[in-house]
């Protein structure tokens, strides 16, 4: 960003934020007005529930639609809360089996608590042996889809998520988590939706939705042991150690832009190794300072992959016999994809990655944030089946990088982070 944008963006923050606060608290106001609305409700008997937090208009998007039929097909009561509305939604009924229109204020967080208040006040939470709770900033493919979500029901875990986040201070993707009948039943679970308040301010929510309801959640569990994320660093360390040719084409599966947290290099793998255990030819350092030294070779290699990178160091060293070189490669390798795995947010840094391991789930503002370009969203692409590209590519194009398309305050929240 140029010096004059960031001046810009410096001095618009105040009243972009003031502004977009006196629109949340105009938003809370109107919404003392307005009820819920239950549309469609049929009897619980005590299945395991899905609570999707949903902002669709007119119709379902075809994932969503296929979300709920692979639930349904796992004998799951769907609680569906939606801040828009449906043309026909009686047409749904095969999918949804409680489904609640409210008015849009409070962001995900506001359906959450909503969907938990209704299963409160009907007190399916007595029955309820499992509650998964997703919302629809996910794009859904079919890839894996059935097995994680019975992965996610099926578990033992007290507290599931699908990620993590170590963004600011760690906590467990609200996204996605399924939550054992012990803690929904729990007084803590309870007190925090109780006290719960709606904002539309996104740091608002961030803060006082997700990292406060992973504390809460911290403060229900048995153990610390009954909490964690499905694809967390301790399951990659071991996927990669039951995988040994998977770090052959690791770098294939990471984002393209090096912002915010930074994907894994092949290239600082490179530096690592040579700043570790190259060294110079010890008789180049007592060369007098006007001596000529004549170089005559000089050149760049291109690395795309460990193997290239071995390649490459041994055609760069005086002897090339030793073994040790490749051995330190693959090791430098699998620190560098577990070190940069577990920064931020991982459904964003990782997003590539975890769809190609079996997460059926991609962020939907990946390019929106600035954490994925054009070229991340074609790989994930051809990640997907044919019938979910166009689709797909239409969500993601339809929300280009904020940074190239705000203009005046808008910019200026947005490099903070406000929308």
């Amino acid at each position: 960003m140029k010096i004059w944008e960031r001046i810009k963006n410096k001095l618009l923050y105040p009243g972009a934020r003031s502004y977009l606060l006196f629109q949340s608290r105009f938003n809370w106001l109107k919404s003392l007005f307005k009820k819920d609305k239950v549309v469609l409700e049929k009897p619980y008997n005590g299945k395991k529930i899905l609570l999707l937090a949903l902002y669709e208009k007119g119709v379902l998007r075809a994932d969503i639609e296929n979300l709920l039929a692979t639930a349904k097909k796992q004998g799951v009561y769907t609680l569906c809360i939606n801040t828009l509305k449906l043309d026909a939604p009686e047409k749904y009924q095969g999918l949804m089996d409680c489904y609640i229109e409210r008015y849009n204020f409070g962001r995900d967080f506001g359906s959450y608590k909503t969907g938990v208040n209704h299963l409160y006040k009907r007190n399916w939470h007595e029955q309820c042996p499992r509650l998964l709770i997703l919302n629809d900033s996910l794009f859904y493919s079919k890839k894996n889809l059935e097995a994680f979500i019975k992965n996610m029901l099926s578990t033992d875990m007290e507290v599931l998520g699908a990620t993590e986040n170590h963004e600011i201070e760690h906590h467990i993707g609200s996204f996605c988590l399924s939550l054992d009948s012990s803690i929904v039943k729990h007084n803590k679970f309870k007190r925090y939706w109780k006290e719960y308040s709606n904002s539309d301010l996104r740091p608002t929510v961030i803060k006082r939705g997700e990292m406060q309801l992973s504390k809460a959640l911290h403060r229900c569990v048995s153990s610390q042991n009954n909490i964690r994320a499905l694809y967390d660093t301790a399951w990659l360390s071991e996927y990669i150690k039951n995988n040994k040719g998977f770090l052959d084409h690791a770098y294939n599966y990471y984002r393209t832009p090096e912002n915010h947290w930074g994907p894994p290099s092949i290239k600082k793998v490179g530096e690592r190794i040579i700043e570790k255990h190259a060294l110079i030819n010890p008789s180049l350092i007592n060369l007098d300072a006007n001596t000529e030294v004549s170089i005559t070779e000089a050149g760049a290699y291109y690395v795309d992959s460990p193997d290239t990178l071995i390649h490459a160091i041994r055609s760069s060293l005086t002897t090339s016999e030793s073994d040790l070189v490749g051995e330190s490669v693959y090791d430098e390798v699998k620190n560098n994809l577990l070190e940069c795995f577990s920064r931020g947010s991982q459904i964003h840094q990782n997003g590539i990655l975890l769809h190609h391991l079996g997460l059926p789930i991609i962020k939907l503002d990946g390019l929106y944030r600035g954490l994925f370009v054009t070229e991340d969203i074609e790989k994930l692409a051809l990640q997907l089946e044919p019938e979910e590209l166009v689709t797909f590519k239409r969500l993601m194009y339809s929300n280009p990088f904020g940074d190239n398309i705000l203009l005046g305050w808008k910019k200026a929240a947005f490099s903070r982070g406000l929308i």
